[in-house]
């Protein structure tokens, strides 16, 4: 809650008329602090965030390029303004200095009466300690609520909304996998992910000991840059705490199963003889013989994941391992064999539990089925953690549909990750650039309608409905797709690379 160089301008230093020759986009620079000095060589004094007042003394008698060297040294130290008093050395500003200053967006200050500057420094430093002391005031009086809240065993939600009353603006959490997981301030997610593009402040969020996420303040807070970033850092490690907190239940099975997921996860060897009597301890004997479907969600609550999972397992009819990794909910779900998809089978199920336990911000994949060895499991559940990393992104862009995913859905963008960055920019050279310099160029959407179009089968009914437009407007998009490719892109031979292509060029929007 620094004052800024307008504020103080605008009041503290309103005796000395103050005149704005340069820097007019920066007058809302904080200030650290007002002093005066006549000394040429101050650079090396300043440590940034000041406000300088000098009569220019010390440049009595030097030349243009010298006066420039002074006003270029001190806006290089990152200071706030520079304010001369005019009637001592400068009847008025030269030229060379107000363009300098311009130049470096340096404000440049014209003082028109005289006030002794031991009042306009005692003035604005009594605001400047003033607003710091309700900084920390601020501060502890947050600490305090935030605590209260913990201990209450209140969650994210109470907290955010503790925090937004202190800094009046959009706070966002996000995972480190992308996913939006609480939001306030705002009405919508798309609301919420434009406070994350416009982030004013961002703190990272750490939960057992790992990077979690990141809590970011959009803009629009009551409180200066500086206070809002103090603010975030300060409560970060409470959102940490609440996410901790808020896990599944630690007993032994849950430890085991833990344990045996992080193992299968990091790819360690495990003889099958092990991984039996591990699977018993964490509390689910019968996994041999059987197929296993992996899942892997990310929910704003580990205890709303593995309850989403828990409903999936008993309308299964069978135990379930279920189980917390790096913040991420993994599960393994027994099916029996001879079904004629387990996974299509998984995804119902999962839609059920769904259906049952309303939550938001929750991202689901099921993964490819497969036996109970240890090297099968650690590839259905590695490229079930690499999809929903694309999953949660995938939620941000339009082609998304509900929450719930699949590794075979995603095929196309996990062979697009794979593949190297030459390869992803040559495919996309080669097929669809006409199309993205298009869409650049026009701010139109031809590369998402030849996505979606593709993505239905070549139906144009059914990408009308899912692009939200008649029929005759996809009609008229596809001949102007087909004008600029130079061929038919509903040509089957092509449709795997345009896919792939379209995808490449869709991930890399949103990195």
């Amino acid at each position: 809650m620094l004052p800024t160089v307008r504020e103080l301008l605008a009041d503290q230093f309103s005796a000395a008329d103050p005149l704005v020759l340069a820097g007019h986009s920066r007058l809302g620079r904080s200030v650290r602090w007002v002093h005066s000095s006549e000394i040429y060589e101050i650079s090396p004094l300043l440590s940034g965030g000041e406000l300088l007042l000098t009569t220019g003394l010390g440049l009595a008698g030097v030349d243009a390029g010298t006066r420039r060297h002074y006003l270029r040294e001190i806006a290089g130290r990152g200071v706030a303004g520079v304010a001369f008093e005019l009637g001592r050395t400068f009847d008025a500003m030269p030229p060379d200095m107000v363009a300098e200053a311009s130049r470096n967006g340096l404000p440049l200050i014209a003082l028109r009466a005289v006030v002794p500057f031991i009042d306009l420094c005692r003035a604005a430093n009594i605001e400047i300690v003033s607003r710091e002391v309700s900084a920390l005031r601020l501060l502890n009086e947050l600490a305090r609520d935030v605590t209260r809240e913990l201990a209450a065993g209140n969650g994210l939600a109470h907290l955010l909304a503790r925090m937004g009353a202190a800094t009046g603006c959009a706070l966002i959490v996000t995972s480190g996998n992308g996913a939006l997981i609480a939001a306030h301030g705002v009405d919508d997610d798309r609301s919420a992910w434009a406070a994350v593009e416009a982030a004013v402040a961002s703190a990272p969020i750490r939960a057992r000991e790992n990077n979690w996420g990141t809590l970011t303040a959009g803009p629009g807070s009551v409180l200066d840059e500086a206070t809002l970033a103090q603010v975030l850092q300060q409560s970060a490690p409470s959102l940490g705490l609440a996410l901790t907190n808020s896990g599944a239940p630690t007993g032994r099975p849950q430890l085991a199963a833990m344990t045996l997921l992080a193992d299968l996860l990091d790819g360690k060897p495990i003889r099958q003889a092990d991984l039996k009597v591990r699977g018993t301890a964490a509390g689910v004997p019968a996994l041999s013989g059987r197929i296993l479907v992996p899942v892997a969600l990310d929910a704003p609550d580990a205890r709303i994941a593995a309850r989403l999972l828990d409903t999936a397992a008993k309308e299964l009819g069978r135990s379930g391992l279920v189980g917390e990794v790096h913040a991420t909910t993994y599960g393994l779900l027994t099916v029996e064999r001879g079904g004629a998809d387990p996974v299509g089978e998984t995804v119902r199920v999962l839609r059920k539990s769904f259906a049952t336990n309303t939550v938001e911000g929750v991202t689901i994949v099921v993964g490819d089925p497969c036996e109970f060895t240890a090297p099968a499991l650690t590839g259905s559940l590695q490229a079930a953690r690499s999809a929903l990393r694309l999953a949660t992104l995938h939620r941000r862009d339009r082609l998304a549909g509900g929450p719930i995913s699949t590794c075979r859905e995603l095929a196309t963008e996990l062979v697009v990750e794979s593949l190297p960055e030459s390869e992803r920019t040559r495919l996309i050279a080669t097929t669809v650039a006409p199309l993205i310099a298009w869409d650049a160029s026009h701010h139109s959407d031809l590369s998402r309608t030849l996505e979606v179009y593709l993505r239905h089968g070549a139906s144009p009914t059914r990408s009308a409905t899912a692009l939200h437009i008649g029929r005759q407007s996809l009609y008229q998009r596809l001949d102007r797709i087909r004008e600029l490719l130079g061929y038919d892109p509903s040509d089957p031979a092509l449709a795997g690379t345009l896919l792939l292509a379209l995808c490449a060029h869709r991930l890399a929007a949103v990195r």
